[in-house]
């Protein structure tokens, strides 16, 4: 039975209800649609929907579960971090009976007397080796078949091969290219040419590659100190407080110019 969490204290009416029920009651009391959460937070209504029906499970990653609970609880209305922690003390008690299950299974075979795992263990590599020596023994009788009923081969006159012409180098595919390479976890928020939108959790060790004509436009970075910023194979400086939110950074073509003379010390 979910317990309501400590600060919501209307909820007692609804202590019967699952995790994703409450968070879905909470909403509706605000008088907030799925779809306006969707949009605001860029959060597939998948997922959304997943989370009130407590099918975690199709989420990405476990990972992803807590930034979209965040995202989801600011918008709503609720405090992110009370948000996250009774989804955790809700998953803490699964956890701990599939531990229960598996160490009852362990405790089963456990109790197998040994020289039964062991005769089996027996048979199961000497048909093992059976079947390889078989398999052996077939594929040398196709060969010894295949090379009687072979034509002897003449060797052709050489051809002479002209020399390849030289390829030329790639264009790039956009006139603007801007790569982020992780070393921590980081919430991701960027805006291409004033139009689409990308909003997402990236984990250590991932890449992001962006492409646009014009501008790209991070909304927010969640962790300054997560990322390292390349603008068209230039390093883009970027201050590393660790913890700092980035908001409204803008990199665009003027960017481009001024890093290309940087470089070439204008």
């Amino acid at each position: 039975m979910l317990r309501p969490p400590p600060w919501d204290k209307g909820a007692e009416a609804d202590s019967g209800s699952s995790f994703g029920t409450w968070l879905r009651r909470q909403r509706e009391a605000r008088e907030v649609s799925l779809r306006e959460v969707a949009d605001r937070t860029k959060i597939s209504m998948r997922y959304l929907q997943a989370m009130e029906d407590d099918r975690f499970e199709v989420l990405p990653a476990p990972v992803f579960a807590k930034g979209f609970l965040r995202e989801y609880a600011r918008y709503v209305g609720l405090s992110p971090d009370d948000v996250v922690n009774h989804y955790l003390s809700v998953q803490q008690p699964q956890a701990n009976a599939e531990g229960v299950i598996s160490r009852r299974d362990r405790r089963t075979l456990a109790s197998w007397p040994h020289w039964l795992t062991l005769a089996i263990a027996i048979a199961l590599l000497l048909g093992l080796a059976a079947l390889l020596a078989l398999l052996s023994d077939r594929w040398r009788q196709h060969r010894a078949g295949a090379a009687e009923a072979r034509p002897p081969i003449v060797a052709p006159l050489p051809t002479p091969v002209p020399p390849a012409p030289p390829v030329p180098a790639a264009p790039p595919s956009a006139p603007l290219e801007v790569t982020v390479d992780f070393n921590q976890e980081c919430w991701v928020e960027a805006v291409v040419d004033g139009g689409s939108r990308r909003a997402e959790m990236r984990e250590q060790g991932e890449s992001m590659q962006i492409e646009a004509r014009q501008s790209v436009v991070f909304a927010k970075l969640g962790n300054a100190a997560a990322v390292d910023i390349q603008v068209n194979g230039y390093p883009f400086p970027l201050g590393k407080k660790p913890g700092e939110v980035v908001r409204d950074l803008k990199i665009d073509l003027d960017t481009v110019r001024a890093l290309k003379a940087k470089k070439e010390g204008r």
